[in-house]
């Protein structure tokens, strides 16, 4: 039995989660990529999160984030369906929380590693430490 991955909200934003990472590692090795040799790429390849979900969470999740940036662009009207609507909740619900984790940098916007980075990893402005 197929499963309905329109149906499984959480499931498509932990996909959307995954998609956003790998992303977002990928632009950060991507320099090291064009350097590298095969081994070297096998290795990069492999140091990117993985996808933990059936492929069907995550092609489900290309549409969303797609219909996403159409609707974004004023490409897509507001007549969704049910489900899409409700993965574009998800997708607003992901990018939420990929956002908290990667904050950006407020001199150059680049998106942090984690929320406790110290130094900017684009132009390395040194961020005030956070008290208790």
């Amino acid at each position: 039995m197929p499963i309905a991955t329109t149906c499984d909200t959480e499931g498509l934003r932990q996909a959307i989660i995954e998609l956003l990472e790998q992303g977002y590692a990928g632009t950060r090795v991507s320099r090291s990529l064009d350097d590298s040799d095969d081994d070297g790429r096998e290795r990069i390849f492999g140091s990117l999160p993985p996808l933990t979900l059936s492929p069907g969470y995550y092609k489900c999740a290309e549409y969303l984030l797609w219909l996403e940036k159409c609707k974004n662009t004023g490409l897509a009207q507001n007549d969704f369906t049910m489900a899409e609507a409700s993965g574009l909740m998800a997708v607003a619900e992901a990018r939420a929380e990929f956002e908290r984790n990667h904050p950006p940098c407020g001199i150059c916007g680049a998106l942090q590693e984690s929320v406790f980075a110290t130094t900017c990893c684009k132009c390395g402005t040194e961020f005030p430490r956070r008290s208790s």
